[in-house]
């Protein structure tokens, strides 16, 4: 399955009627089709699928479930065990891996078969062609980008409250109207402005010392400046305030890795009358500072708290 699509099916969720996502779909020729307000059984099909597919993702480490019911005894944060990202390609897997190739009780055959003749046609069936390839996978991906209104300034744009520079922006200083930017809230640290000749440039942050953040870093940050009283916010402001919630993270990681190991050793003694602890003096390399820095951290220990963004 590949391809543009023709046209969109969708709700009437918030995120559906933004900005990036109609203008995106007028630029490679996407209709749009809302549901009708009030009529639940338009979306049948869809929400079959979401079921099948919230079926396996409860099977994960860390699942919340769909109620407290469900849920039981379990700690969600104690077990899981997964970034975002690693969530993103099992799921690529789920769907490309496994439902596409298993059989379809509705249809027959597998998904995937009833997509190549659908492509390409079965017996009597006319195929409807080969969909139209997508040309440019990073443009694609950027034109569909939250998208903001900037001018260009003599130190460049200013975004999220954060400065963002490159050489081509000299061209523009001045200009009266706005130029769209786009933003991939995953990674503030660059930015995308469309150029009059249709050309997205690529702006970095202006001070490259800066790290790469989150938006949803940004707007805790915010959060917390806010609630210490400063009434003016400022970049070096947002980036020191990250950097304290970065260390307190890691501190608190490297300390519930420790408690964790020290419960279950005593956990061991208890149930099976013996000691799994080292000697007096050894020195356990799992239980030193210097070992558990934030390099040596496994990925979904190092992961932040992140919210849903439309």
């Amino acid at each position: 399955m590949r391809g543009i699509p023709e046209r969109l099916h969708l709700d009437n969720a918030r995120e559906f009627r933004s900005e990036a996502l109609k203008r995106g779909c007028e630029q490679y020729g996407i209709a749009i089709d809302y549901r009708p307000v009030r009529t639940p059984h338009y979306g049948g099909h869809i929400e079959r699928l979401i079921g099948t597919m919230m079926g396996k993702v409860h099977l994960l480490p860390g699942t919340t479930f769909s109620n407290v019911a469900e849920k039981g005894d379990l700690d969600p944060e104690r077990s899981a065990a997964m970034t975002l990202d690693e969530v993103e390609r099992w799921l690529g897997h789920a769907i490309a891996g496994v439902y596409h190739q298993e059989l379809h009780r509705g249809l027959g055959i597998t998904p995937l078969e009833a997509w190549r003749r659908g492509v390409a046609g079965h017996g009597e069936m006319l195929g409807r062609g080969e969909p139209t390839a997508v040309a440019d996978a990073r443009r694609f991906l950027i034109d569909f980008l939250p998208i903001e209104r900037r001018l260009v300034r003599r130190d460049g744009v200013r975004l999220h409250s954060i400065g963002y520079w490159a050489d081509v922006l000299s061209t523009w200083i001045g200009e009266r109207e706005p130029m769209v930017v786009r933003y991939d809230p995953r990674d503030l640290s660059r930015i995308y402005l469309l150029g009059p000749d249709g050309t997205y440039y690529d702006l970095a942050y202006r001070d490259l010392r800066r790290p790469p953040i989150s938006l949803w870093e940004h707007r805790l940050a915010l959060k917390r400046l806010r609630e210490d009283g400063r009434a003016l916010v400022d970049e070096a402001a947002i980036f020191g305030a990250i950097e304290a919630m970065r260390t307190i993270a890691d501190d608190a990681v490297r300390s519930s890795k420790r408690a964790r190991r020290q419960r279950e050793r005593r956990f061991r003694v208890i149930e099976g009358g013996r000691s799994d602890l080292p000697p007096a003096g050894a020195r356990d390399a799992e239980d030193d500072p210097v070992a558990d820095g934030p390099d040596e951290l496994q990925p979904h220990e190092r992961m932040f708290p992140v919210e849903e963004w439309s």
